[in-house]
């Protein structure tokens, strides 16, 4: 996160109309984001995480797991929609895709929920 706030500070300027930051600012930590994984792959497994055991936090979890299950372009509309609250428009400007992309990932990455969690 620190990493994404210095380069929006730097690139500032750069920001054209000042109603889309958000965006903007969201853009800049996905790709932040990508960075970091891209240069290290490593992940901690479920299993090794202490948290207290309760089914909401289970049922969170199993959901959780299931996203992260998803391929990277339906993970990150499902991420963006239902976690960060933002609009399909919105969206749409972040990962740079048409408004009926955006729709069309969220509804196949629901399916792809819908079967993940049935099993």
């Amino acid at each position: 996160m620190q990493e994404a706030l210095c380069t929006a500070y730097e690139k500032l300027h750069t920001l054209k109309e000042a109603e889309k930051f958000r965006p903007w600012l969201l853009r800049i930590a996905t790709n932040s984001a990508y960075d970091i994984l891209r240069r290290r792959s490593r992940a901690v497994p479920l299993e090794d995480l202490e948290l207290p055991a309760s089914d909401k936090t289970e049922e969170h979890l199993s959901l959780w797991t299931a996203v992260q299950q998803l391929p990277a372009d339906y993970r990150a509309v499902v991420v963006l929609f239902y976690y960060e609250d933002l609009e399909v428009r919105e969206i749409s400007r972040i990962l740079q895709v048409p408004e009926a992309t955006v729709k069309t990932r969220l509804f196949r990455a629901r399916q792809r929920l819908k079967s993940l969690l049935a099993e």
